[in-house]
């Protein structure tokens, strides 16, 4: 495939990195700051660097890919960073929709879906910008003409393991985290065999 990666240098996007050039993918990546993935050197890695919130970046980058992989977040919980989540989506849609590469595939929080406990209820009053800003992106891409995959999870770690249980529409009984490494493999995964279009997707780690 040709990838068009958005957050490439966090640690989930890196993780997307490294499986798709594995699997003989090539991969471009849209960095905010040049040098953020000086450390990767790769013939079928192409880093550009620009805002994801700005159509007129995705736009110039778009032509001649298969398929958009996000998995731009903030760092924190704040008002301010929460709102890449939105800002990122009204320009992937806006620039996909004017486009010829039709499939998406984007990260999100579990916390959007209904009940999960104690826990759960406890995170969403403990992160309110992430719960709307997230809702707020979900809404924008479903509401899109574009073949879209939203992936749901809930704690991230960084091991190594790579399996993953998911569920359409629903968080997995019993799910948690989940490594990084294994969300890269489902988003890969779900793009190459052009799985789960235009579906809401539970993720958590094999048990």
């Amino acid at each position: 495939m040709n990838i068009l990666l958005l957050g490439a240098s966090g640690r989930t996007g890196r993780e997307v990195v490294g499986r798709a050039l594995d699997a003989g993918d090539r991969v471009t990546a849209l960095v905010r700051t040049a040098g953020q993935l000086d450390d990767i050197s790769h013939a079928r890695l192409s880093v550009h660097t620009g805002n994801p919130c700005d159509p007129a970046v995705l736009d110039r980058l778009l032509p001649g890919h298969d398929v958009v992989v996000s998995t731009l977040g903030p760092r924190l919980p704040t008002k301010a960073a929460t709102a890449i989540y939105s800002e990122s989506a009204a320009s992937i849609v806006q620039a996909m929709e004017g486009s010829d590469v039709r499939r998406l595939l984007v990260t999100s929080t579990a916390m959007l879906f209904p009940g999960g406990g104690l826990l759960a209820t406890v995170l969403r009053r403990l992160t309110p910008h992430v719960v709307r800003q997230a809702g707020r992106m979900e809404e924008r891409i479903r509401l899109s003409s574009l073949d879209w995959t939203i992936a749901r999870m809930g704690f991230l770690t960084n091991d190594s393991a790579t399996g993953y249980r998911h569920a359409e529409g629903a968080s997995r009984e019993g799910g948690g985290a989940i490594s990084r490494r294994a969300v890269a493999c489902f988003l890969l995964a779900a793009a190459r065999q052009s799985a789960h279009v235009r579906q809401v997707v539970g993720l958590c780690s094999a048990r």
